[in-house]
């Protein structure tokens, strides 16, 4: 009986160190399969990261790209810029020694000498003089002065007060000399503002009303460059080659050969 008993103790202890064991290794196992589980997910949220990082990665390297585009786009306006401005400032200076130079007619006063003997006056009759003032010719004033004041702000860099002071001109003075050159000078200010559909309108009445004018060369190479940035590019290019054609060894030929260049090398 005892030895019985015995036995039965030791199956007992056997059958629990047993389940012990198989607890254990259970355990030991799920923990494996977790761990793996946790390193699947780790693996699969860093390769998403590392993904990540790379599209941004990409994305700066667009824009960097978009940022130099841009950046040389705004030195390339920049430069047109300057290029505008001195070529005003050119022509005002030619216009401003043109002015110079010009004989300019003084009236004499008299000298006490002359003085000492009164002139003898006429005495003339009434319906006569009436008959004269209605014959006359009507004296126009020339605008010259309010012209030099509008070239003047131009010059400052007032482009707008330049370009009001100009379009008011005409009305101001109709008769006037300087209507083409107002009107150019229009299309050049309209130009530096980039309103290139208002210096078209500007530049083209020179052309058509005043054919005879100094001003239809520039105002012709003008022209063309307006309409190539409007993005006419086959109106510009017709235009500049009338002007190369009409006005050969000048400077407006040379600087439409150039712009000729550039659109033919824009086209390839």
């Amino acid at each position: 009986m005892k030895l019985m008993g015995k036995q039965t103790i030791l199956i007992t202890l056997m059958l629990s160190a047993l389940s012990v064991n198989s607890v254990w290794a259970d355990e030991a196992a799920l923990n494996q399969r977790i761990d793996r589980l946790e390193r699947i997910i780790q693996g699969q949220g860093l390769v998403s990261l590392l993904g990540r990082v790379d599209q941004l990665q990409n994305e700066i390297q667009r824009l960097n790209g978009e940022n130099e585009s841009l950046n040389h786009k705004i030195d390339q306006m920049k430069k047109r810029q300057r290029d505008l401005y001195l070529d005003i400032d050119q022509r005002l200076e030619a216009q401003a020694k043109v002015a110079e130079t010009a004989p300019v007619v003084l009236l004499e006063e008299p000298t006490t000498e002359q003085q000492v003997e009164p002139p003898v006056i006429e005495q003339v009759p009434a319906e006569q003089v009436q008959q004269a003032e209605q014959t006359a010719p009507v004296s126009i004033e020339n605008g010259e002065a309010a012209y030099q004041a509008a070239l003047q702000t131009l010059r400052r860099g007032q482009y707008e007060q330049a370009i009001t002071a100009l379009a008011a001109f005409p009305e101001q003075y109709p008769q006037s000399s300087y209507l083409p050159n107002t009107y150019y000078w229009q299309g050049e200010a309209n130009y530096v503002l980039r309103n290139f559909d208002l210096a078209v309108v500007a530049f083209q009445t020179v052309i058509d009303r005043f054919p005879a004018s100094s001003k239809v060369a520039d105002a012709t190479l003008k022209l063309g460059f307006s309409q190539y940035e409007l993005g006419e590019v086959a109106e510009a290019t017709v235009t500049l080659t009338s002007v190369v054609d009409n006005y050969p060894n000048t400077s407006v030929s040379r600087l439409a050969t150039v712009r000729l260049d550039r659109i033919k090398q824009a086209n390839r």
